[in-house]
């Protein structure tokens, strides 16, 4: 049978160990305008009747049994009950081990005992518990969930603003290598990056505007140049004799002069040097004279010339002849044999 044993203090210097029923019957039998706190068992000398309680007041416990105390002092009695203040594991004795902290250390010590430490928390991160002595004691540090991202550095990646326990709220990226916020002018992008910074780019020479010093050749090139990672490009190449730069092929192209083809009715070939089987002046057949305002050979005034030129319909339908013969004048492989 378990026993509920309480302490009743008579006097600043003795108490009573009373049990559940010689104490409620003490209480009940006190002064009706104290009845009201009987649960408490907290009651001055002059509200007890210990005419009420049983011959087992001075019980004295017997240790084969199970019991628990509970603590009542006079309020006279500032709360020192005995030698120590009383708690929830106090045996009749007045020991146990819920005494003052100050018999063992002042609360400082007692935290640092424990393994708390009042060294304030990193940035990012608190205290997973606080000492119960002291509350500015606290035992180790955990990082808030929002710092969850790794960075690879590997990647080129670099985390944004503080990290706690090696770890991030945002990773962004260096962006090696590409070196431009803008694009400068001249230039295209070749490679864009969001960097931490916002973006940026990798850069090369327009080749809208410019061409590779390889393209232009032993000749070079000439103008405006522009630099990248390919080299060194040039506005215009240089070109040879006869030819000129062409801004929209990118290249160099025979001069505009060399135009004609010097072939047909009225031409015997071209006239001084030819750029890609084209001439800058023709030379005509007999007949014909060459004019530079129309760019072609025309009749010189001799009536033939405005006559058919088809030597088969003129009659000049052989090619040879065993006897004399006279010649087409607009295509000498034709004759008219005359014998």
């Amino acid at each position: 049978m378990m026993k509920y044993w309480n302490f009743v203090f008579l006097s600043a210097s003795s108490c009573l160990l009373l049990s559940a029923d010689n104490l409620n019957a003490a209480v009940l039998s006190s002064s009706p305008s104290q009845s009201s706190h009987h649960h408490s068992h907290i009651h001055t000398l002059s509200h007890l009747d210990l005419s009420r309680f049983s011959p087992n007041l001075f019980l004295e416990p017997d240790d084969s049994q199970s019991y628990q105390t509970a603590s009542v002092c006079f309020i006279t009695d500032a709360g020192n009950c005995g030698a120590d203040k009383f708690g929830n594991t106090e045996t009749p004795d007045g020991g146990g081990g819920g005494g003052n902290p100050d018999d063992h250390g002042t609360p400082e010590e007692l935290c640092k005992q424990a393994g708390y430490t009042n060294t304030p928390c990193p940035d990012g991160s608190s205290p997973t518990s606080y000492c119960p002595y002291d509350s500015s004691y606290h035992s180790d540090c955990e990082c808030s969930s929002e710092y969850n991202q790794v960075c690879d550095t590997a990647l080129g990646e670099k985390g944004v603003g503080t990290s706690c326990g090696g770890k991030y709220k945002e990773c962004c990226s260096s962006c090696e290598g590409y070196d431009y916020t803008s694009i400068p002018s001249g230039y295209v992008s070749n490679g864009e990056c969001q960097s931490c910074n916002g973006k940026k780019y990798k850069i090369k020479c327009d080749p809208q505007k410019y061409v590779s010093a390889p393209t232009c050749g032993t000749l070079g090139g000439y103008g405006n140049t522009c630099t990248d990672d390919g080299g060194t490009y040039y506005a215009e190449c240089k070109c040879p004799n006869n030819y000129e730069w062409s801004s929209s092929q990118k290249k160099c192209v025979c001069a505009t002069s060399f135009k004609y083809s010097c072939s047909g009715t009225g031409y015997s070939g071209g006239d001084g040097n030819s750029c890609d089987n084209k001439y800058s002046k023709c030379k005509c057949a007999n007949g014909f004279t060459w004019n530079a305002s129309q760019g072609a050979c025309v009749c010189s005034g001799f009536d033939f010339c405005t006559l058919s030129q088809d030597c088969s319909a003129l009659g000049y339908a052989q090619q040879s002849c065993e006897g004399t013969s006279v010649k087409c004048p607009f295509n000498t492989n034709y004759v008219y044999c005359l014998d």
